[in-house]
């Protein structure tokens, strides 16, 4: 009887651990399989040296890989690896830059590091023999100096179906461990009733035949819990812990599995709504992450309430389904479509539904959603393909206008490509000749002389030409690379007006003017001592630079901004607000800040001679202006009716093309020479 129960156990123990394996592996090839269907091919293949790590074009790439890192906490290192003859090399890692080991070696691997592990799980996914490589996943954790891991990994093609990569993943193998150990402490356990049956054996066999059954009927009920614990296991995989929602694993399988249905003609169409709620990230810093978890909920709960079934969906079709994609980004798959149109009228009304108040732990939160729509009548696209393109049409309504709906188009991708294209070009023509200044002057409407200019930046690429400031300020502004942008412009517009003051002083602008973008706004106190260095460079007197702040960047953050201006003022910088009236402004603020002038939006003069209203309002504000003391000037002036109009109004100074367009450096010198002591209009 000892014999039979010590062979049950272990039958028991070796049917556990196999079920364990089974479905550990089970999801360690799922998350790589969705691992690999988030990373560019294209965009990876550019990535081969170790300067390209966290660049631009490094981040893009990694983006989908670090959401994913997010939303699947027992995630621990998630990378792609491509064959460099006999050796692996690194290409992305998504774990945190910067961020270290318990022992203090670096977490994140660089570009092209060598990858020293190579396993059999490797070997079937890199692929062998001109074979294309398999999902593998590891059959036993493996130990080293960052942890004890099980790793996954999937095999990356690009659009011609050729393997150019591996998409790796590490995942923590204690959550296997301690389920192996349970089962093991379980069935360690059994054997002590064992032990004791063979004791009594000899004193009554009645008695040890009935302990025998009793164990019999705990072994199988052990063996249930085992199955109902892998089912339960099943079920959390496919599940959103917080939400309830599907996982994008089962999300990109309905998916593929709705566009078969469409090639083979069993569907009429399928649509994929991509959303991502505009304002959650304020939510989660202003009222914490239980509220922003909470807000999840009920965004999760409108969405189930909102997405139902139109139509009676074909035989074979699945319902529709909703899949939290990471963070607060949600998918949506309308299977029951008839009409292109009634995508779009899904989306609408999702955005009526969503804008509703939120109640978030006893506060009232308002959160629209950006929407991005796709959709399929031929089902020759992939899932990733599809999803792809619904996140560059969401990201065009949040780029446009936010709380609203883009349908994609092919447009769209084109001008991603053409912004990833110049943001890449603009980064390396700040080191170059491409960038250049040209200077527009600011005349004074009293005696038509120019009283300063101010620096306009420009681009001409040497493929491209001309690259327009409304093109590519916005990339610079998004990209991050604002900041360096206006370095560069103020230490060039700081030496030029040094040079004309040395060379042609009687000629020379009495300064120089240039802009302040948000983002150098929000330095501080960094670009004032930015600012200090650069005149003290190029031995500029600090009153002959102006700098020129947006009304709207000013108000962002009023306080800090004042704080800022005033220690600029000090140093004896001159201070303009530009784009006056484009914004919401306060009186009171205006009047404490330090602006020396005033340039009045160019939108005010549009109907300066047509409407009397808007006559009375610039006329109100030029009057406002000199009371505090202030210079105000004009901007956008095209014609000689609105110079006459403005000189009538009391205005100080004009700048626009009636005065002449942007001109070079050696132009400013030789026209203010030539109309010193002269009026330019009559």
């Amino acid at each position: 009887m000892l014999l039979a129960v010590v062979a049950g156990v272990a039958g028991v123990w070796a049917g556990s651990k196999t079920a364990i394996t089974a479905n550990f592996r089970r999801e360690l090839l799922d998350l790589a399989r969705t691992a690999a269907t988030l990373v560019d091919p294209g965009l990876h293949e550019r990535i081969r040296r170790p300067e390209q790590l966290n660049d631009p074009d490094y981040v893009t790439a990694v983006s989908g890989l670090r959401r994913m890192r997010q939303a699947v906490p027992d995630i621990h290192y998630l990378y792609t690896l491509v064959r460099d003859g006999e050796d692996i090399r690194f290409v992305l890692d998504a774990a945190d830059p910067g961020s270290k080991s318990s022992s203090g070696t670096p977490d994140q691997s660089a570009v092209w590091d060598k990858y020293e592990h190579d396993s059999t799980t490797l070997q079937i996914a890199s692929g062998s023999g001109g074979q294309p490589g398999k999902v593998a996943a590891d059959e036993e954790p493996t130990t080293d100096e960052w942890g004890t891991f099980m790793s996954g990994m999937a095999p990356l093609f690009d659009a011609e179906g050729r393997q150019v990569g591996v998409v790796g993943v590490d995942v923590d193998a204690a959550n296997y461990l301690r389920r192996l150990e349970q089962a093991r402490n379980r069935l360690l356990l059994g054997l002590l009733p064992a032990a004791a049956l063979s004791f009594v054996f000899g004193c009554a066999f009645y008695r040890v035949r009935l302990r025998g059954l009793i164990d019999a009927h705990d072994s199988y009920t052990n063996e249930q819990r085992a199955r109902l614990a892998a089912e339960a296991l099943a079920v959390a995989a496919q599940t959103d812990k917080l939400t309830g929602l599907a996982t994008r694993t089962v999300f990109m399988e309905r998916l593929e599995a709705a566009l078969i249905r469409v090639r083979d003609a069993q569907q009429a169409r399928v649509a994929v709504l991509f959303l991502d709620f505009d304002r959650f990230k304020l939510v989660n810093d202003s009222l914490g992450h239980e509220a922003g978890d909470e807000l999840l909920r009920n965004i999760s709960a409108r969405l189930r309430d909102c997405v139902q079934p139109r139509h009676q969906t074909a035989a074979g079709s699945e319902p529709n389904l909703i899949c939290r994609f990471g963070g607060d980004e949600f998918l949506i798959l309308l299977n029951d479509l008839r009409e292109p149109q009634e995508a779009r009228e899904v989306a609408a009304q999702l955005l009526a539904v969503l804008a509703r108040p939120y109640s978030v732990l006893g506060n009232e939160v308002h959160s629209t959603a950006s929407i991005g729509v796709v959709g399929s009548n031929t089902g020759r696209e992939s899932a990733a393909d599809l999803i792809r393109n619904a996140d560059v049409a969401m990201y065009e309504a949040k780029r446009t206008a936010r709380g609203r709906a883009v349908e994609f188009d092919e447009s769209m991708r084109e001008s991603l490509e053409r912004q990833l294209l110049l943001e890449t070009a603009l980064r390396r023509a700040i080191a170059t000749q491409e960038l250049y200044l040209e200077y527009q002057p600011i005349v004074d409407l009293a005696t038509g002389q120019h009283m300063y200019v101010e620096a306009l930046l420009r681009w001409r690429h040497p493929t491209l030409g001309n690259i327009a400031p409304g093109e590519f300020i916005p990339i610079a502004e998004d990209s991050g690379l604002i900041v360096e942008v206006g370095r560069w412009v103020r230490r060039a517009a700081c030496r030029q007006m040094a040079v004309w003051l040395k060379c042609t002083p009687a000629t020379a602008p009495s300064m120089v003017s240039v802009n302040v973008s948000r983002a150098e706004l929000a330095l501080g106190l960094p670009l004032l001592e930015e600012i200090e260095a650069e005149l003290q460079s190029s031995g500029l007197p600090p009153a002959c630079l102006q700098l020129e702040v947006t009304e709207r960047e000013v108000m962002r953050d009023p306080q800090a901004a004042l704080h800022l201006l005033q220690r600029l003022r000090a140093l004896g910088v001159r201070l303009a607000m530009d784009d006056f009236g484009s914004g919401n402004s306060s009186l009171s603020l205006l009047r404490d800040l330090p602006f020396g002038a005033i340039k009045i939006d160019r939108s005010f003069l549009q109907d300066l001679y047509t409407k009397r209203e808007v006559l009375a309002v610039i006329q109100a504000t030029i009057q406002l202006i000199e009371n505090l003391g202030m210079i105000s000037i004009a901007e956008g002036v095209e014609d000689s009716t609105q110079v006459s109009m403005l000189q009538s109004l009391g205005c100080h100074g004009a700048q626009g093309y009636y005065f002449g367009q942007p001109m070079s450096a050696q132009s400013v010198v030789s026209i203010t020479c030539a109309v010193t002591g002269q009026r330019l209009f009559s």
